[in-house]
């Protein structure tokens, strides 16, 4: 079995900048265990435990809805949390720019899965996931600190043009990611 997602990889221009604003919400803030700085990514959909013989098939039904889009470009913003800020349990960033490519590449890539017994993700919502509240202890500061966010010296946009299947292998120090295939668009 293989644990996979498929995600759009953040460029390492943008990333030196998430990372700055994630240092900013951290400020005297514990009880998060906060993404590690090579495991960022925007998930556009989660498949879990696969076996590998379904991987073929897979990676066909993927290929033949990623090619068909085009281009785009995706920008983050301002931090947020789910379920909401009175119950932080996840900080995010936000994600702007062209969405609506985005998400429509998310259910035409569910569709092509349902034949395989994977079931649409019928809350999906762009974001950058920076953290996971471990301990309410300190959510009065997380809040502060979001709120004294200012947003980004530079607008952290970047171009999107493949969609990276990946393997996460859980371990003690945390989620291991590896790229399965990269599905470039035709552009």
């Amino acid at each position: 079995m293989m644990r996979l997602f498929l995600a759009i990889d953040i460029p390492e221009a943008v990333k030196e900048q998430v990372m700055a604003a994630r240092a900013h919400l951290a400020r005297g803030v514990r009880g998060v265990k906060w993404v590690e700085d090579h495991n960022l990514h925007l998930t556009v959909k989660f498949l879990g435990e696969v076996p590998e013989a379904r991987l073929t098939d897979i990676t066909k039904a993927v290929r033949s809805v990623i090619t068909g889009y085009p281009v785009f470009t995706l920008q983050v913003g301002y931090p947020g949390f789910f379920p909401n800020s009175k119950s932080p349990r996840v900080i995010w960033l936000e994600i702007r720019g062209d969405t609506e490519i985005a998400l429509r590449m998310g259910k035409s890539i569910d569709e092509s899965l349902i034949s395989m017994g994977f079931e649409r993700d019928e809350r999906r919502r762009l974001h950058l996931t920076l953290g996971r509240v471990r301990s309410n202890d300190f959510t009065g500061e997380l809040l502060r600190n979001a709120g004294s966010f200012k947003g980004f010296s530079e607008v952290p946009g970047f171009k999107v043009d493949q969609v990276v299947l990946y393997r996460s292998q859980l371990n003690s120090s945390g989620p291991v990611y590896s790229p399965v295939e990269k599905f470039v668009f035709n552009d």
